[in-house]
Parts: C-alpha cells; structure tokens; sequence
C-alpha cells in the first residue's frame, strides 16, 4: 500500500479543490496541516484548562446569591448544578424519575431512578465511570478534569442565564469568570466567540483540515455546502480564528495571556501560517523527490 492508501481520497482531494493547489503538491501541504495543528496545540490547551478553572474556582469562591438551597456551591458543585438544571427541566413535566406502578419514585442503592437526564449530568457519568474503571476514587477535581471543552463552552449558554433570582451562572459571575472582557460585555457575545473556538477545536482532534472554512448564511450560520476557496482567504480566516483564540484568553485571563506571549508559543504557528510556511513544506517535497530520482 502507498502512503496515501492510509489517508482517505476526500482528505487529500480538498488540497487541490479548495486550497486549489497542484497533484503533486497534496503530500507536501497534508503534512503542513499536521504542523500547524501542532503549533496550534499549546493555545488551545492554555485556553481550555484557564476556561474551565476560571468557572470551576468563582462558583467556589464567588457563588451566584440565589443559588443557596437550590444547588451546592462547594468544590462538589460539578455534580450539583447540572443536577439542579435537570430538575428543573424534568420535573415540571413529571418525567424527571422512574416511578413505579404505584406512581412512587424507583430507588436503587438508596438513590432515586431517572427517567429523564440533562446533557451534562450525562457528561459527568461517563467521566466517572472512565475514572472508576481506572481504579481510582471519583472526585470533583478528577470530573472537573476529565470533562471537555465542549462541556465548559456549554455552560456559557442561555439555559445557565438568570438575571432575576441571580440563581444562576450569569451575569452574576461574568466579571469574574472573563475579567479581561470589556466592560458590560453580555453573555450571547461570549457564548458566540467560545462556540467558533470550540468547532475550531473539534476540528483539530478530528484530524480535520485546520485551515478550512466555510461562507455564513444569511443567518449567521455556517452553509457546508460552500466553503471558502484559495489559500490567500483560508489564511486570513484561520489568522482571524488564531486571534479569536488569543482574545478568549484574555477575556479568562490576562495574566495567562500576556504569559503566553512571552513564552513565544504563538511565533510557531504565526511562522506556519504563511504562505512562506507552506511554502518551506512544498520545497522539501520537491527535494526529496528529486534526491529519491537519483
């Protein structure tokens, strides 16, 4: 089998259909595709980790004032809260536990039968279920940790939104949880920024093409059927996606931002982000072929 038996036909096809360039450049710019998501790695990793310990430290620290008696506030809250939000998903429809034909609650080990689960309190199962199977104890900073950033971009949504009893997530802890957003900034604005961050994301652990992109429709959504030709605009957009990235660290938390910067993580990717980025990979395609001719 060749080398490009192991990678599927669509996976290469869109270097030549979409980044429009030539047959025998496909290898060359697949494997500059797997640099750039490397160098993209320490971002994400920083973002994700500063992200769900920002919410996981101000729910501690600085609880919403209405939660008291509706959900723990301690460092048990991960398997509180999203408790909290499926009662009160479930129970107003009477669906939220299995009853038995008697119309009383079922038990199990002295705990009560669900019928009806919230997505998170789903999440949180399988996390602990991977960690029981390790043989180790479930904990809250084990959850916490083992927990992905689609869980922690979730809570910035609208279902953990409550102005009135202050119950809730937000706005109550948004200064705290993104001290370096601009002043006032609402929720739907942060909310929109992470969800762009976290499809970037998911791209990357799919082994996707970093660099693909795709027009918005006239709601602001995403058309898969039309994505976005040429190298030049794949990256601009991928640089506007990197910078969104770098600002929603900074949001969470500039001191980790300026750090960041400092450190140099992001001159990597900024270098392989060029076309004189792939344009290095192209050359050394070209040569090793030509040493494999003689």
């Amino acid at each position: 089998m060749k080398l490009q038996d192991y990678i599927s036909e669509p996976g290469l096809r869109i270097y030549t259909e979409i980044l429009k360039l030539k047959p025998d450049q496909v290898m060359a710019s697949y494997n500059w595709n797997k640099a750039l998501g490397s160098s993209m790695q320490p971002l994400f990793h920083c973002l994700e980790v500063s992200l769900r310990n920002a919410i996981d430290h101000t729910i501690r620290n600085h609880p919403p004032p209405g939660a008291e008696g509706l959900w723990r506030t301690d460092s048990n809250w991960i398997f509180d809260l999203p408790r909290y939000m499926g009662d009160k998903v479930w129970i107003r429809q009477g669906k939220r536990f299995q009853l038995d034909a008697q119309g009383n609650r079922r038990y199990s080990q002295g705990s009560p039968l669900y019928q009806k689960t919230v997505w998170e309190e789903e999440c949180i199962r399988k996390v602990a279920k991977r960690i029981k199977m390790a043989g180790k104890i479930v904990t809250a900073e084990r959850v916490i940790s083992g927990l992905d950033f689609g869980f922690w971009t979730h809570f910035l949504s609208s279902a953990y939104d409550e102005p009135r009893n202050r119950s809730l997530l937000w706005p109550n802890l948004t200064g705290h949880v993104f001290p370096g957003a601009p002043a006032g900034m609402p929720r739907h604005i942060v909310d929109k920024k992470f969800n762009l961050i976290r499809d970037l994301r998911n791209r990357l652990a799919h082994h996707e093409a970093v660099w693909k992109f795709y027009e918005m429709d006239e709601t602001g959504k995403r058309d898969y059927t039309r994505p976005v030709y040429g190298l030049n605009a794949s990256l601009n957009l991928l640089h506007r996606a990197w910078n969104d990235m770098f600002e929603g660290l900074l949001w969470v938390s500039p001191v980790r931002y300026h750090a960041f910067r400092q450190q140099g993580h992001h001159r990597r990717f900024e270098a392989l982000a060029s076309k004189k980025g792939i344009s290095e990979f192209l050359a050394a395609e070209r040569c090793g072929h030509a040493a494999n001719t003689h």
